[in-house]
């Protein structure tokens, strides 16, 4: 019976988690913006949660244009600078994505954040998933690596 009960909890939680599924979304004032997502990107942020506390980060990226400049993949290294050892020392997340118009979005499932970008840096603000049930307040800054 004990186990029914756990994989019924598991079960509930993880259907929880996918049920908070949102995008990145990022904003630019340049409707000619997304011609200059592709490249090096480097940046720091941080994440907090009543919990587990502030955990700071620096990390770097590539956007890589997959058609026509609408279409693109990304690869985003993190690495922590300080907080709780309940923060991940490592994380390396892929990610697909479009952007029209200015306005990329990166298909995830971790949460929702939103932000502005130009040609060479850009800001976010939100909130991602961290467990089941469990979300941090989420900011970063970022820049163009040349």
């Amino acid at each position: 019976m004990k186990h029914y009960v756990l994989t019924g909890f598991i079960a509930a939680a993880f259907s929880f988690s996918n049920a908070v599924h949102a995008d990145f979304n990022f904003y630019s004032h340049n409707t000619d913006a997304c011609q200059h997502v592709a490249g090096q990107w480097a940046g720091s942020g941080k994440a907090t949660n009543w919990f587990i506390g502030e955990c700071k980060y620096h990390g770097s990226g590539t956007i890589q244009t997959a058609d026509a400049g609408e279409h693109f993949s990304i690869e985003v290294t993190a690495d922590k600078d300080s907080g709780s050892f309940f923060c991940p020392k490592h994380t390396v997340n892929r990610f697909t994505g479009t952007c029209v118009n200015g306005i990329a979005v990166f298909d995830t499932e971790y949460g929702s954040m939103n932000g502005n970008f130009s040609e060479n840096s850009g800001d976010a603000q939100g909130t991602l998933t961290v467990g089941p049930g469990m979300t941090a307040e989420v900011s970063l800054e970022f820049h163009r690596v040349s």
